[in-house]
C-alpha cells in the first residue's frame, strides 16, 4: 500500500505518518512538502491514496487536486487534510475533485474510516 502525504508543517507530517503506520503497518509513505512538489511526484509514480493539506506554500492542494483530475488524469483517491473543515469548505472541497476530507487535528478513529473507505 502507497501513500503520498503532502503538507508543509513537519509536526503534522511526523504526527500524520504515524498514524498511517498505526493503520496500516505495510503503508510506505512518501512525503511532498507542497503541492508543486507532490505534483512533480505524481507525474512518474503511482499512489494507492493521497492524502494533501489545503493551506501551503508554492502550490496549495486545490491547484494540486486540479492538476491531478485534469492533467494527470488519476482517479487515485485524494483526502484533503484541513483545519477549514465547516460547511461551505466542505463542499468546497468536494467540488475541487477531492474524494473526501478530514479535519485537523485528526482522530485516529476518522482517519482509520477515511482510510477504510477510500481503499
Amino acid at each position: 500500500m502507497r501513500f503520498l502525504l503532502v503538507e508543509d508543517e513537519a509536526f503534522n507530517i511526523m504526527v500524520l505518518e504515524e498514524m498511517i503506520k498505526i493503520l496500516r503497518p505495510d503503508a510506505k509513505v512518501t512525503i511532498a512538502n507542497n503541492g508543486q512538489e507532490a505534483y512533480e511526484i505524481l507525474k512518474n509514480d503511482f499512489f494507492n491514496l493521497i492524502l494533501s493539506d489545503i493551506n501551503m506554500p508554492v502550490m496549495d492542494g486545490y491547484e494540486l487536486i486540479k492538476k491531478i483530475r485534469e492533467e494527470l488524469k488519476m482517479q487515485t483517491p485524494v483526502i484533503a487534510v484541513t483545519a477549514f473543515a465547516v460547511q461551505g469548505d466542505r463542499e468546497k472541497i468536494l467540488m475541487a475533485g477531492f474524494s473526501r476530507y478530514i479535519s485537523k487535528p485528526i482522530d485516529m478513529t476518522e482517519l482509520e474510516k477515511v482510510l477504510a473507505t477510500s481503499l
